[in-house]
């Protein structure tokens, strides 16, 4: 046998180690491959037993442990996040809270839809009322039948009551037109579209007002339009009158403002005459008052009198010796303060007069000051009025400082509110006895701070 032919113990094709390795791991790996593919079918059924079971009941989760409660509530969270609006999650309540929630946004939506639809339709309502109301003016107002309505003293006191009626001018429902505009527009783009929209809370309430509004000036609109047209038809039969309704009712409106002009024209008198009697009775309490202090003030003036003659006497005793000692400085010094002595005693003598006749310039006030601080008058500001000049010119001018430009009571001088005075009619007594009083101890008043400087 020759060394070179096949041996019968041979194979055919010779399978070198390599290649048998290869195989084995061929093999291997597909027999793990098998497991790993068993192992994960398993997990799906499970998983799907799982979701297919019920959901737990409130009983049961009373039973879970705070770790399982744990568990839940994240799964649930997790379940949220993932679920959609038209998702349904079968694990839980969640799904149904879910559909609720829909529901809810749907019914709001249809509520919404049928607010904006009755507004739209009260609008155009409210255009074409303004139309046939502009058509329906522009017949009667010149035409026989307003010239019939003119002539019945029964229907035209009615046409006259509709006409000062308020309805909604072309100008109001262009305004509400271009408001409500933007708040349909969403909803009808919605509706178009078959979707559903959420809407806020300041929107609704918007459109439901608006809504509402346009409601009630579209019924009275209606009203007005009805009530007039009805008019129109009971009036068809009587005779035409010489008036348009144009002129009847614009010679109603005239007499309407003559009548009520007189109204306040008598009312104005009224009121004048109450005023004037309520300061005639001011007046004459105050000259009651007056009268029930004259016997008080006389003792008063005896007893400042009393002591004003011993105040003259001390003083003249004072002169006399500051003259006899020759002390000249000392007697104009002593002469003056004797003086000044003398005069507050005859101020002190006077001051009932003084509060009565210048109450208006030693009442507290921001009037007649040079500064801006609450006190008695400026004696410079009154002197610089030229109030205080024995002419009639002065007397007016005092007259305006206390009563028409101040800030205080103007008590015993007479009542002034500026203009002219008439002297034959006004007592002039008081004001010139008020410049006497300031000429004569304007200046010690300001030292004693019952005027300012």
């Amino acid at each position: 046998m020759s060394s070179n032919s096949p041996s019968p113990l041979r194979p055919f094709l010779g399978v070198s180690p390599t290649i048998r390795i290869m195989v084995m791991a061929w093999f291997v790996a597909a027999i793990g491959g098998y497991a790993l593919w068993s192992a994960y079918s398993a997990n799906t059924a499970a998983v799907r037993d799982d979701v297919n079971q019920p959901p737990t009941v409130p009983g049961d989760l009373a039973t879970d442990t705070g770790a399982g409660s744990h568990k839940a509530s994240t799964e649930t969270d997790h379940n949220r996040q993932q679920s959609g609006p038209d998702k349904v999650d079968a694990t839980s309540d969640q799904g149904s809270l879910t559909q609720s929630e829909q529901a809810l946004l749907k019914a709001n939506m249809a509520k919404h839809t049928a607010s904006a639809n009755a507004a739209l339709r009260n609008l155009g309502k409210l255009k074409e009322l303004q139309a046939e109301w502009a058509a329906l003016e522009a017949t009667l107002m010149n035409g026989p039948t307003g010239n019939r309505i003119a002539g019945s003293t029964k229907h035209f006191p009615l046409v006259v009551d509709i006409w000062q009626s308020e309805r909604p001018t072309v100008e109001q429902i262009v305004d509400w037109e271009s408001e409500l505009n933007p708040l349909t527009e969403p909803i009808s783009q919605a509706a178009s579209a078959s979707t559903t929209i959420s809407i806020t809370d300041e929107h609704a309430k918007r459109l439901s007002d608006l809504g509402k509004e346009l409601k009630t000036q579209a019924a009275e609109f209606e009203r007005q339009k009805l009530l007039l047209e009805a008019i129109q038809r009971e009036t068809s039969a009587l005779p035409s009158g010489p008036t348009t309704l144009a002129t009847a009712l614009r010679q109603h409106l005239t007499q309407q403002e003559q009548a009520k002009a007189e109204r306040l024209a008598e009312a104005g008198a009224t009121a004048r005459a109450a005023a004037e009697k309520e300061q005639a009775e001011k007046i004459a309490r105050a000259e009651q008052e007056l009268a029930d202090d004259k016997a008080k003030q006389e003792l008063q003036r005896i007893a400042s009198e009393k002591q004003l003659q011993a105040e003259e006497a001390r003083v003249a005793e004072l002169q006399r010796k500051a003259k006899m000692e020759g002390l000249k400085e000392d007697a104009k010094r002593t002469q003056d303060a004797a003086q000044e002595a003398l005069l507050n005693s005859e101020m002190q003598r006077d001051m009932n007069e003084i509060k009565g006749l210048l109450a208006a310039f030693v009442s507290p006030g921001f009037k007649h000051r040079n500064d801006d601080k609450k006190g008695p008058a400026s004696l410079s500001v009154i002197k610089a009025r030229r109030a205080l000049e024995d002419t009639q010119t002065g007397m007016t001018a005092l007259l305006w400082l206390a009563c028409a430009d101040n800030d205080r009571p103007h008590d015993a001088l007479p009542y002034y509110i500026g203009g002219n005075v008439n002297w034959n009619e006004t007592n002039a007594k008081p004001i010139e006895r008020a410049q006497e009083l300031l000429n004569k101890y304007g200046d010690l008043m300001v030292k004693k701070g019952l005027l300012a400087e």
